[in-house]
């Protein structure tokens, strides 16, 4: 192992910045710079950090002792104070001391390699460390607890099974009329397990397309509403609000949360068929443009006008996005008499509850419904490997429809067996464990 070190807070000026060195000459290297380091146990200790007689900082030095540490290694982790100065100049004593500079990831492949945590723990530290959505997060959590291990562990239990069912059958070919050793019971035993993986994957596919958030994007006539929409929605003067029609001339954004969801907001340019400004014309084009990376789209009828006629208008809109369209009618305090099967908002009162609710329902329906509790996986990779684990099954079915030899069958489980089993770190190759753990935080 390499001693390796890192500052693991952002790198910018800050209260308090941390320097974390890890590995086998962690404290010979450090007591170079604190000679009267107590290295013998994990503790606290307040220090004087000089250099070549000059005055560096006051620092807390925090020790953790092999095994004790997230790593495994010895450990030092430097709290000083967070100058960007000062910490270049801490790092830099280190690295003359022989430290090496981490590797994105590396501490945490350090903690794998000790046995500290699994790959799955260490995907979900780093997917923790980025999450921007409530339900990833909570997710995470469980896994760094160790959930997502049992559950795969369970699924290697059930297909580990199967495999030994096929092996009696080829060892003992006088057992294969029992239903357990048929070949046509443990078909529809891994059809049960292609269904369920296609369920895990098609919902955690969902659950990180949208972990960065989503984009609603507000369409409508001139002086619809829509800026004054966006205000409500984001509780602050975001947008530009004026009678005067074509105020808004580019996509004004507002980030929020609901629901745990991060939601972009898009207030775009008021559609209309003709228009001789210029600059009007491209705030159209790019309304029209938001409405295609648009997750939800809100299409603002203005309630003191015509109603019929701004649904002619938007119609190609609702048939080219129907199902990502919430249809709304704006002020409804000044109008007579209100609809009530339709979303009636009055914005500039910030009375967007009928909306609000109906965008919550999009978002439980469409994106992530948090009371399945479904087992999901949390990362790209994760993803990949089940897709692979996948297509191994879906070959065993064929093979077995085309009476093909039980022994390729098993060869076929036991092919998917690994590929599961390297999730979680069992038997895995050199270069998959690097690319792995390259992908994840500097510092971490």
């Amino acid at each position: 192992m390499r001693t390796i070190y890192s500052l693991v807070t952002k790198p910018i000026n800050q209260n308090v910045a941390i320097i974390r060195i890890s590995g086998p000459e962690t404290f010979s290297i450090v007591k170079k710079i604190i000679p009267k380091l107590n290295h013998k146990k994990n503790n606290i200790e307040f220090h004087k950090i000089f250099h070549k007689k000059e005055f560096v900082d006051d620092v807390l030095i925090l020790t953790f002792v092999s095994p004790n540490s997230f790593t495994g290694e010895n450990v030092v982790e430097i709290q000083l104070h967070g100058s960007m100065f000062v910490v270049k100049k801490v790092l830099s004593i280190l690295n003359s001391y022989g430290a090496l500079q981490a590797e994105p990831g590396e501490f945490m492949k350090q903690s794998y390699m000790n046995g500290k945590i699994d790959l799955t723990q260490s995907e979900a530290i780093n997917t923790l460390i980025l999450s921007e959505n409530e339900e990833l997060s909570k997710l995470s959590s469980r896994n760094l607890n160790g959930s997502q291990t049992l559950f795969i562990n369970s699924l290697l239990e059930r297909l580990g099974e199967i495999v030994s069912n096929i092996q009696v059958s080829i060892d003992y070919p006088e057992n294969t009329d029992l239903p357990k050793y048929n070949l046509g019971r443990i078909k529809k035993e891994i059809k049960i397990f292609i269904k369920d993986f296609k369920i895990i994957i098609n919902d955690s596919k969902r659950l990180i397309k949208y972990s960065k958030g989503i984009v609603i994007s507000i369409v409508g006539f001139p002086n619809a509403g829509k800026s004054t929409l966006l205000n409500a929605f984001s509780k602050e003067e975001r947008a530009i609000v004026s009678s005067t029609e074509g105020t808004t001339r580019d996509v004004v954004e507002s980030i929020m949360y609901i629901d745990g969801v991060k939601v972009t907001l898009q207030d775009t340019a008021g559609i209309r068929e003709k228009t001789n400004n210029k600059i009007e014309k491209e705030g159209i084009k790019r309304a029209y443009n938001s409405l295609e990376k648009a997750d939800l789209i809100l299409i603002l009828l203005d309630g003191t006008k015509k109603i019929s006629k701004q649904r002619d208008f938007f119609k190609k809109i609702k048939s080219d996005h129907e199902k990502k369209i919430i249809e709304v009618i704006s002020k409804a305090d000044l109008q007579d008499k209100k609809d009530d099967s339709e979303v009636n908002i009055s914005a500039k009162n910030n009375d967007i509850n009928d909306l609000l609710n109906k965008v919550k329902k999009f978002i439980k329906e469409n994106i992530f419904d948090s009371e399945k509790n479904n087992p999901l996986l949390i990362t790209q990779n994760q993803i990949d490997n089940f897709n692979i684990v996948l297509e191994s099954l879906d070959n065993a079915v064929s093979m077995i429809e085309k009476n093909e030899t039980t022994d390729i069958v098993a060869f076929e489980l036991e092919t998917a067996m690994k590929k599961l089993g390297s999730i979680i770190g069992e038997k895995i190759d050199q270069d998959y464990m690097t690319n792995l753990f390259a992908s994840f935080c500097i510092g971490k």
